[in-house]
């Protein structure tokens, strides 16, 4: 009992030292040690000299096509089909102020955007949606859904489905009022849906269709969240949370592998759930004014899951968890400070358990972040952090090019003369939304434009985000240039070679006529004009694989508001195709180095990798395919930037250093208490997730020394706290606290298991989670606004619609 009682006393103090620390720790702890960037020159160095292709200014030639008298209030686009060749426009109306809805339009092109179809009596004078409207499938790109406006006369919803890239359609309906659909990632077939059935407060239940929505039923009433499973579950695994639509913290999570037929619960008083990926997360959040909340990973065998506790520095209160990313067997998780807009970004081990440091003070605002995940480069991802961990201070860019092990201000040629401060500042969604920049683009990168990346951004030493240029960097973030002047909307096309920039006048409801373009990576620019007439510029959109030479910008005309497209033919001025020898190795990650500053001759977490382009100075047109496009690959031997900091350590001093803000023995207390005969004693390293490296200067970091747990582990804890605090007590006073504290002890574990399940089916488990891409939360969850959670992917494709004063209501 003695035993028992010294060690609720310990972890009554580890609770105390956490809620201590908690508060301070992100405005004292000084940012990770920057990695110095020696070397880093463009490999393809701007030189304005070169400047001299084409030979003249040439003019573009542009094909324009009007939606004869198409004035919805926005339009819609899809690619359909597997050549990028069959292109869907769906324009929409809202409805007026005496609340008539008008019939949409539907327009089908087959030859990229040239020409287009009117295939508007196919959806029987029907009303679509005006906003995500139309689906594409992802397991089969020929498939498509269009939803229906429910009316007063029909409560129910009507779809139409194509299942031959819209030669086709069949209309149907669903016998309920649909609210969002989720395709299944590889089965087209497979569709579950979500609709809000009658009763006060609205209720939200769950529908499965196995015919690709011809016919549905009814498979989870009263579903707050639900998802496919993750790519280690079968085809048939869904996941849903239901429970009282009052109760936000008492919900179950069930998982079904056979479509439905069969329910098992794997988990009682969740919060929330995330499928992404390889992972499954699960959130708890304990009731009361400031609840804990925990974040949990599921780590399944067979029919079981077992729910793993994700050990972060320490619990959160009040705050949330926001999962950035989790592409290559590892978590971006970003740990939100209540009301602050600030927090920190932990990475995840391989099984998404341990957590580690990997930014402070990272600016999340109202449900939206900067974090952008490049494409076009592996490992890396740009953000903004604060500068003193306050609400309003000065913001500032930060990459990372090897998975958030380091992150590095941006460097810009400008800063070469304005001091070491000086550093590229890249507006995201939090500085567009906030300032006068609203409708800007952000970052922009594509799979196969390998190294290129467009941004908006400003230099200096903070970010001032009412000023913005274009700048483009070519070898994947390590150097920018700036290449426009002011605010522009840009795309990417013939496989990064190409690169298409709209002037946008936010003062002038943009009206333009001349786009600019570059067919050397930004390297020079050149003007067109691309109409006789001023109109409203909406967005410019380039094939979905960004590597064709046809570019279409759309808009609508000032006069009359009718839709237009103008399609600019690049290929028309690059008459000769590209040959082998117009093209050159290039390599990603060439000039990064490592922490002695020696260059790791482009290895990266393992591996070395190299890909074919087009030189800078050729002028030909690209004919690959996406198969042709290939990237070779070789393995590495370990380095120290193979390995980032461990659970309970940080960067200091380019050491991983036991981390002062987690008490002594943590690691040991957490493994060990669990009845484990062994605990594993960290040498503060471990080895990036998805790093490949084998042998190497290095290949002795991030190793387990396996250590014996002893009855005296808890015990020696709290020993080495009392000497610390040189507390003295009399033999009267510790009996008395012992007794206080056995019965809080044995009262919280009986209240623990009761409030968290262990007396029930399933185990417990928490967390937070990024929600599907293109997908807004609904009604029924808007109060749980706090939980909102970040949706990292790229926008739809979709031009940004009219103001209600331009289509004359």
């Amino acid at each position: 009992m003695a035993v028992l009682a010294w060690r609720s006393c310990w972890l009554l103090w580890l609770m105390c030292v956490i809620a201590a620390t908690e508060a301070v720790r992100w405005d004292k702890a000084p940012l990770p040690s920057l990695r110095q960037l020696a070397g880093n020159r463009l490999r393809r160095a701007i030189d304005i000299s070169s400047c001299d292709k084409p030979p003249k200014p040439l003019q573009v030639p542009a094909r324009q096509f009007n939606f004869q008298d198409e004035t919805g209030q926005s339009i819609e686009i899809e690619w359909l089909g597997k050549d990028s060749k069959t292109m869907f426009v769906l324009c929409a109306y809202t409805a007026d102020h005496n609340s008539v809805q008008y019939p949409s339009a539907l327009w089908r092109s087959v030859n990229g955007g040239l020409y287009y179809s009117n295939d508007t009596g196919k959806l029987m004078k029907d009303v679509i949606r005006s906003d995500h409207g139309m689906l594409k499938s992802p397991a089969d790109p020929r498939r498509a859904i269009l939803i229906g406006v429910p009316v007063a006369a029909m409560p129910e919803s009507r779809i139409f489905t194509t299942r031959n890239a819209g030669v086709t359609w069949q209309r149907s309906l669903t016998g309920f009022k649909l609210e969002k659909i989720v395709f299944h990632p590889s089965r087209p077939d497979l569709l579950l849906a979500s609709a809000v059935a009658s009763g006060s407060p609205p209720k939200q239940h769950l529908y499965l269709s196995i015919d690709f929505g011809t016919t549905w039923k009814v498979i989870i009433r009263d579903v707050f969240h639900f998802a496919w499973g993750s790519v280690r579950d079968s085809e048939k695994t869904i996941y849903a949370s239901y429970g009282h639509v009052k109760d936000r913290v008492d919900r179950t999570l069930a998982r079904s592998d056979d479509l439905a037929k069969h329910w098992t619960v794997i988990l009682h008083d969740m919060r929330h759930f995330l499928i992404s990926n390889k992972f499954v997360f699960a959130s708890i959040g304990g009731k009361g004014f400031a609840p804990t909340r925990f974040l949990y990973v599921s780590e399944r065998s067979g029919l079981n899951h077992t729910w793993l506790k994700c050990r972060t520095p320490f619990a959160l209160k009040t705050g949330g968890y926001y999962v950035l990313d989790t592409h290559e067997d590892m978590a971006f998780v970003h740990l939100d400070m209540a009301g602050r807009g600030v927090g920190a970004i932990y990475t995840s081990d391989t099984q998404g358990v341990n957590y580690a440091l990997s930014l402070r003070n990272h600016v999340h605002h109202e449900g939206r972040t900067d974090f952008y995940a490049v494409k076009s480069m592996r490992a890396t991802y740009i953000t903004t952090v604060s500068t003193t961990g306050q609400p309003g201070s000065e913001l500032q860019s930060r990459i990372t090019f090897n998975r958030g092990g380091r992150w590095h201000p941006l460097q810009a040629t400008e800063c070469s003369s304005q001091g070491s401060s000086c550093s590229l500042h890249v507006h995201g969604l939090v500085a567009i939304h906030k300032t006068s920049l609203h409708g800007v683009p952000g970052p922009l990168s594509v799979t196969h434009a390998h190294g290129l990346i467009l941004a908006h951004g400003m230099v200096g030493e903070f970010s001032d985000p009412d000023k913005a240029d274009v700048y483009v960097t070519k070898d994947g973030g390590y150097t920018w240039d700036k290449v426009l002047d002011g605010v522009h909307n840009y795309v990417i096309a013939d496989l990064g070679k190409l690169l298409v920039a709209v002037p946008l006048d936010l003062n002038k409801d943009r009206l333009v006529d001349t786009l600019y373009y570059s067919l050397n990576y930004g390297q020079c620019w050149h003007s067109s004009t691309f109409s006789t007439v001023k109109w409203h510029f909406t967005g410019v959109l380039a094939d979905p694989l960004s590597m064709g030479m046809e570019v279409t910008l759309w808009g609508y005309t000032p006069q009359d508001g009718v839709w237009q497209t103008v399609t600019m033919e690049f290929d028309r001025i690059v008459e000769r195709k590209c040959t082998a020898d117009d093209y050159e190795t290039f390599t990603p990650h060439e000039h990064n180095t490592d922490d002695d500053e020696q260059t790791n001759e482009g290895c990266l977490l393992g591996k070395k990798e190299s890909v074919k382009l087009v030189k800078v100075d050729v002028w030909c047109r690209q004919s690959k395919t996406v198969e042709e496009v290939q990237v070779t690959t070789s393995t590495c031997p370990c380095v120290r930037s193979d390995f980032e900091c461990d659970y309970g350590y940080v960067l200091a001093s380019d050491k991983c250093q036991k981390d002062s803000s987690v008490p002594a023995n943590h690691s040991r207390a957490m493994q060990c208490s669990k009845r484990e005969t062994q605990y594993k004693k960290s040498d503060g390293y471990r080895k990036v997730p998805g790093d490949t490296c084998k042998g190497g200067a290095a290949a002795n970091l991030g190793k387990w020394t396996y250590k014996a747990c002893l009855g005296r582990d808890l015990d020696d804890n709290l020993a080495d706290v009392e000497r610390n605090g040189k507390t003295k007590k009399s033999y009267a006073v510790t009996v008395l606290i012992l007794l206080v504290a056995t019965v809080a002890f044995i009262a919280g574990v009986v209240f623990c298991f009761r409030r968290r399940g262990f007396f029930r089916q399933g185990r417990i488990g928490s967390a937070r989670y990024v929600p599907l891409p293109r997908q807004e939360p609904s009604d029924t969850e808007e109060e749980d606004a706090d939980d909102t959670l970040l949706d990292v992917s790229n926008p739809p494709l979709k031009p940004s619609g009219k103001s209600p004063a331009a289509n004359g209501q």
